[in-house]
């Protein structure tokens, strides 16, 4: 793998270090002095005690609401760059033209410690730019954030402490179609082959085959990337290549699921979905009626994928049913433009789908057979949409 690397700015703690140094209440508020900076603190943030959930939306030509999903109240943000790509990491949302690419704090996350969490809240704003346009990814830990532009093979480290500040600081830069933080540690997917990397950017170990690397995501149980053939999971011990079954569905080139969870889901090809469980290194199809244009993996008792189809429905799917060997599958109105992008996230109890040209949000509880509980009103066409504080 061909690297270009800067020296690492700070250090960061490995995954079992992270879970053992955290004990406290998550919902105790915390003092503001330096002096006396409670488990959890972080500057210019309340914490907390419930996830401070907003939805944060770009318009074709720019202009940036965010919408707060608590108190139902919407306010305007500085502006960005007609934005022709998205992705979004669960808290900060980025957009890229043919040129550059915007870094907006929604200003709203969850740290997710295993055996607690703490819920954060600051005031949401325009970052900065990075210099690389073109199709974007965003993936974060707790100290860091990679942005992957997959059409170059180009994919950046940044400080997410300084993010969450106002600063953009690159602390790697390497030659890869994908990039994921794993710990103190990053996984890289380049020339046929999955890779860990230190923090200076050079191989950790024996690269593991991948033919052509697309699409990544962050589990519970590992960092996934794919591959034409399945995909590889990397985890604390080790890479583990698990092969899609033969004769299959196309392959999925990118993931999605609710975050903090080991399932994830994929679109497979030109119908149904394919799900990754990263902790058993196993997958299952889900079928459907028509092709989907975006899938999410809620991963929760009832099994629940929530997706929106090629007719603009949000499918939602309960895999878990024992009544169905394909789960029990509940559908929507067509919510959504048939011919726009697919804009939907998922939390723990909610589903959000835009309707770009309606410049609508649409809320559907997902365990009550797609309801739509409420519709949201932005007032102007939608291009990107994320959901932050998740």
């Amino acid at each position: 793998m061909n690297h270009r690397s800067t020296p690492a700015v700070g250090a960061a703690l490995g995954l079992t270090l992270l879970l053992a140094g955290c004990s406290s209440d998550p919902g105790e508020p915390g003092p503001t002095t330096t002096t006396d900076r409670p488990h959890g603190y972080v500057e210019g943030a309340r914490e907390a005690g419930e996830p401070q959930l907003r939805l944060l939306a770009v318009s074709p030509d720019g202009r940036t609401t965010i919408h707060d999903l608590l108190t139902d109240e919407s306010s305007e943000l500085q502006d960005v760059d007609a934005p022709e790509h998205a992705a979004t990491d669960g808290r900060f949302l980025v957009t890229s033209d043919d040129e550059r690419t915007t870094i907006t704090d929604g200003g709203a996350w969850t740290v997710d410690h295993g055996d607690h969490t703490h819920y954060y809240a600051a005031d949401p704003r325009v970052v900065g730019h990075v210099g690389r346009g073109g199709a974007i990814a965003v993936h974060s830990s707790e100290t860091t954030t990679t942005l992957t532009w997959p059409d170059h093979g180009e994919a950046v480290a940044l400080d997410r402490e300084a993010l969450g500040q106002g600063e953009v600081t690159e602390v790697l830069r390497v030659e890869a179609s994908v990039l994921l933080p794993f710990g103190d540690r990053f996984v890289a997917g380049a020339d046929g082959a999955v890779t860990v990397l230190d923090r200076g950017g050079r191989a950790v170990g024996e690269p593991v085959a991948c033919p052509e690397p697309a699409g990544g995501i962050v589990t519970r149980a590992g960092a996934v990337i794919g591959c034409s053939d399945g995909a590889v999971v990397v985890d604390e011990d080790g890479a583990t290549t698990v092969p899609l079954p033969e004769g299959s569905a196309g392959r999925p080139t990118s993931f999605a699921a609710r975050a903090g969870r080991p399932t994830v889901a994929g679109v497979a090809g030109d119908g149904g979905a394919w799900l990754l469980d990263a902790r058993e290194h196993s997958w299952r199809y889900v079928p459907s009626e028509r092709p989907f244009r975006a899938v999410v993996a809620v991963d929760d008792p009832e099994g629940h994928v929530v997706a929106v189809d090629d007719t603009g429905r949000v499918v939602v799917v309960a895999t878990a049913d024992p009544t169905s060997p394909d789960g029990r599958t509940a559908t929507t109105r067509p919510l959504v433009t048939a011919n726009g992008p697919a804009l939907l996230q998922v939390d723990a109890q909610r589903a959000y789908a835009a309707d770009p040209t309606a410049g609508v949000v649409h809320e559907i509880d997902f365990g009550d057979d797609a309801r739509v509980a409420r519709t949201i009103e932005l007032g102007r066409p939608v291009a990107a949409l994320a959901e932050v504080g998740r």
